[in-house]
């Protein structure tokens, strides 16, 4: 079973090569290297312990040595665990032993006192208060929001505020009489600190164009003369000072505005002014160049007829490109006259994963739980709320005749009790199948993965434990498995990237044998498909997470990787006729890389700009959950908040940006199919859009439904996958 060999271009030969004997299990690790790993599992074993309350073993670990406030990637401490947890006497066990309440993590920017109050832990908050956590003010006024007259007096008797911040205070707290009056008279204040002090570079950080998150407002922020200016729609630029940190005001603070980022980033800013809502507006993605249209029209000219699709044999079709050409393809259906629809049938159970074809046969699968799922919730939110489903599960494999739609075979691939949870947007079956014509391939969590034969005959099964993918900075989060098997030659190849040991894995197709399987310690969570690259050295797989990498399909060896990326990532890698596109919109990063085929060894970047192992790159107009979709000379990025932006493939220049007509949540992947481009959103609205350098709208459809599936496509007959039904729209050619 070999495992990756990781290429290095600053490290001496020797060592690297101890390094991977090491590795290999041919040498023991160094005492060095074994007592650092050694600290590391017991500084995540002390943050375990807080998460699960388990006060004994952070007692025996702390005891034992370890760090009280040992943080993990992002510095989150076992104290800001325990208290987000809800976990009370491990909160004081920890409080008393000198853990900092007021300690933060770097990526969100939060603290302690921010984690118990985000979940509702007040007595918590009280305790952490009262310890000298700081956010005094904070705390004051979620305590008036929520009726805790407790909450307030805790945070009065911890110490001072600043003069503004009780300022602040008073205007929120306006009209309140009785204690709460009374508290802010006894409320103690110390003079607001001198504002920080940005250098020109640092400022250069701040400049920008800001666009409205859902809407068409631009904002464009300067850096010049030692300053900021902001500049709004119809207005002369008004000069900033700084406020406060990230914090700049106009004169005499009629206008204030206030950035924010994850990570360390900038992402957006919210303008305030008197009497006036906030408007909050994030950092624009691209700008068109004017240029850059005519040379996709010229282009587009030379297109060459193409071959009829027949099959679409996994997850986006062909390699995850989503091209269906060949047919006409739908425009217009109506769902309730039946006018354009070829059949629809009911499907049972809940499944995010897309359908796929193999000549005369569409197969989906599904989770069908007893007494039924909780239906998906959807729309634009960052919440990572789980759903537990503690009743039995049949995990299904279903076929359907093209043509009439009727059932041709089950097959019941697993049953029991889920063994993760998952988020609310996701359900126990969201990766799609992949097949060859011969075998169909299936995963799931707790059923595993699994080959049939095209008449729904189990062939082999493996199982693979509940697959626990989810937030990067909490283990305990359990959002669910998503990606999809990718098949190449006589084996499948599996993307399994989850909190405990992600790996790639390779199976052969007709025994279910592994071939070889390749750990990737250095990758967060995430929900990608791999893709097949054929380069002028070999073939490649690319998979897509915090880190990018390529491997060798032949024994898993790892060829390359390259960074900086998102430490989230959902979208798949898409194959061109040279370069493979790759992107996330996630931060730290959210770039897109047009990678050459002759990148090698560990390559880091600086997104947008120029590196030999790139054809080009944008530094921020990667997509969160979308794939995006290269056709007729044209990338096109889909954003969740409803935003498209096509870009020239070759040069990666901006050709439009445009946001759909009637909004959306967009999460399933865009697909193409003569000349027409398909994309769904969450709120189950269908949008036919024209391909090209300009960009125009056909038809909207709405179907009632989540669009979470991404459709598939066959000889023009469009498949639409909701949480209930399988449509398809348009007709076949005549047999």
């Amino acid at each position: 079973m070999p495992l990756a060999k990781r290429s290095s271009a600053t490290l001496p030969l020797v060592t690297v090569l101890l390094a991977h004997l090491a590795t290999i299990g041919f040498l023991p690790p160094t005492p060095v290297a074994a007592a650092a790993q050694a600290a590391e599992d017991r500084e995540e074993a002390l943050r375990a312990a807080a998460r699960d309350g388990d006060l004994a073993a952070i007692q025996r670990l702390i005891e034992g040595g370890v760090t009280i406030d040992a943080g993990d990637r992002w510095g989150k401490t076992a104290l800001s665990f325990a208290a987000g947890e809800g976990h009370l006497e491990a909160v004081r066990w920890l409080l008393a032993h000198g853990a900092d309440p007021s300690a933060r993590e770097s990526f969100f920017g939060g603290s302690v006192l921010d984690a118990a109050l985000m979940e509702g832990h007040l007595e918590i908050a009280e305790e952490l208060l009262r310890a000298g956590a700081d956010q005094r003010a904070m705390a004051i006024a979620q305590a008036a929001r929520r009726g805790r007259i407790e909450l307030a007096r805790a945070a009065v008797e911890a110490g001072p505020v600043t003069v503004s911040e009780k300022e602040r205070l008073a205007g929120q707290l306006g009209g309140r009489g009785g204690e709460w009056a009374a508290l802010l008279e006894r409320l103690a204040t110390v003079p607001d600190p001198p504002p920080p002090s940005y250098t020109a570079e640092q400022l250069a950080r701040f400049a920008g164009e800001f666009e409205g998150w859902d809407n068409d407002a631009l904002v464009t922020v300067e850096a010049k003369g030692g300053r900021l200016w902001l500049r709004l729609p119809g207005e002369d630029a008004v000069a900033l000072r700084v406020a406060g940190d990230q914090e700049f005001e106009g004169e005499g603070r009629e206008l204030v505005v206030e950035f924010f980022g994850r990570a360390g980033t900038v992402e957006g800013l919210s303008v305030m002014r008197p009497g006036a809502p906030p408007v909050t507006l994030r950092r624009s993605v691209a700008d068109p160049v004017a240029d850059a249209a005519r040379r996709v029209r010229a282009a587009a000219a030379e297109v060459a007829p193409a071959r009829r699709t027949v099959n679409w044999p996994g997850f986006r079709g062909d390699n995850g490109r989503g091209i269906g050409d060949g047919d006409p393809a739908p425009v217009a259906w109506d769902l309730a006259t039946g006018e354009g629809v070829a059949w629809s049938v009911d499907l049972p159970g809940l499944a995010n994963s897309s359908p796929v074809v193999w000549g005369d046969r569409v197969f989906v699968t599904t989770a069908v739980a007893a007494g039924g799922s909780k239906p998906l919730q959807t729309g634009l939110t960052g919440a990572g709320t789980e759903v537990e489903e503690a009743t039995e599960h049949r995990w299904l494999v279903l076929a359907f005749d093209k043509r009439t739609g009727a059932r041709l075979w089950e097959t019941e691939v697993g049953r029991g009790l889920p063994l993760t949870r998952r988020h609310f947007k996701a359900t126990q079956a969201n990766s799609t199948p992949a097949t060859d014509g011969e075998r169909l391939v299936v995963v799931f969590p707790t059923a595993g993965l699994a080959a049939l034969d095209l008449d729904g005959r189990l062939l082999w099964k493996h199982e693979l434990g509940g697959l626990n993918a989810g937030g990067f900075n909490d283990p305990t989060l359990q959002w669910g498995y998503a990606s999809s098997p990718l098949i190449w030659r006589d084996r499948v190849i599996v993307q399994v990237d989850i909190h405990d040991g992600p790996y790639l894995a390779a199976w052969r197709l007709d025994t279910g044998r592994l071939l070889w399987k390749t750990e990737r310690s250095e990758v967060a969570p995430s929900w990608s498909t791999p893709a097949l690259w054929e380069t002028p050295a070999g073939p490649q797989v690319v998979t897509n997470a915090s880190l990018i990498h390529g491997y060798d399909p032949t024994d898993g060896e790892e060829l390359w990787s390259l960074g900086p990326s998102s430490v989230q990532v959902v979208s798949m890698p898409v194959v061109g006729d040279e370069v493979v596109y790759v992107g996330a919109g996630y931060p730290p990063a959210k770039p897109i890389y047009a990678v050459e085929p002759e990148i090698s060894g560990d390559v880091r970047v600086e997104p947008g700009a120029a590196h030999p192992a790139l054809r080009w790159s944008q530094d921020r107009g990667g997509a969160y959950m979308p794939t995006p979709l290269l056709y007729r000379g044209l990338l096109y990025v889909v954003h969740h908040n409803g935003r498209l932006v096509a870009y020239e493939a070759e040069t990666g220049d901006a050709v439009y940006k445009a946001r759909f007509s009637k909004a959306g949540t967009f999460t399933n992947s865009p697909i193409a199919a003569n000349g027409r481009i398909y994309t769904g959103t969450e709120e189950g609205l269908l949008y036919v859009l024209e391909a090209g350098p300009e960009y125009r709208e056909l038809a909207i459809h709405d179907f009632g439904e989540p669009l979470m599936a991404t459709p598939a496509i066959s000889e023009g007959l469009l498949l639409v996958r909701t949480p209930s039904k399988l449509w398809a729209l348009g007709s076949l050619p005549a047999q």
